[in-house]
């Protein structure tokens, strides 16, 4: 697949702001690798061209439709790596997956983070234990990770990057850029634009989060229908 030039550079100057300097970058759609940027610290030597081979994230990624990620051992590419594979339907960019590759040693950073049967959160300048039960759901916005239970919400420390390594997976989902939901608050499952949905919360204020396109096919498997 033959993707414009200007679709690329203008995803990879997004993605060189927020993401450390360490990790690698790659594009690829259901045969080949179309873009490939090596970090200094791990290269797998990608070439656009090269085939996506079985077993990668990539490729399990683009048959998934939806987020992956996992530890790779070298024998794919000779070194060991941590990747992050998803799909970029929700850009316009059909069969399609952008891949972040990143070194043992920051994926051992980010492991390390704590995890807890809680979240601090701040507010009223003090810091609060959340108990991972109460909280409805994270988002982020201007910078800012906010954590909303029923009836109040807290900021915290933590991107969500940060929190989905540090929630347990089988209660706290990604299913937007900027939300985290917690899927026992979820009361309805509302189906929304271009096969999307809208997640009604169980609240007593009238609370609906998107879930994205990004994510919709990865959240339909997880939530069984």
């Amino acid at each position: 697949m033959d993707l414009p030039d200007e679709s690329i550079q203008g995803l990879i100057r997004v993605l060189s702001r927020i993401l450390p300097w360490e990790v690698s970058i790659a594009i690829a759609d259901k045969s080949q690798f179309v873009y490939y940027q090596p970090s200094s610290t791990l290269d797998l030597k990608i070439k656009p061209g090269d085939p996506v081979k079985e077993g990668s994230v990539s490729m399990q990624a683009l048959h998934a439709g939806g987020p992956i990620s996992m530890y790779m051992e070298e024998d794919l590419y000779g070194v060991p790596y941590f990747a992050i594979s998803t799909p970029l339907t929700e850009m316009g960019m059909e069969d399609c997956c952008l891949t972040a590759i990143i070194p043992p040693f920051l994926a051992n950073e980010i492991s390390r983070l704590p995890r807890h049967k809680f979240l601090i959160g701040k507010g009223d300048e003090r810091w609060i234990p959340i108990p991972l039960e109460q909280i409805m759901y994270i988002d982020s916005e201007h910078g800012k990770t906010r954590i909303f239970t029923d009836d109040d919400q807290y900021t915290n420390k933590h991107t969500l990057f940060e929190l989905e390594w540090m929630l347990p997976r089988n209660q706290f989902v990604r299913c937007h850029r900027a939300y985290i939901i917690n899927i026992d608050k979820v009361a309805e499952i509302l189906p929304d634009f271009h096969s999307t949905f809208l997640l009604v919360m169980k609240s007593k204020r009238k609370i609906q989060i998107p879930v994205s396109q990004r994510y919709a096919s990865h959240f339909r498997r997880l939530m069984g229908f």
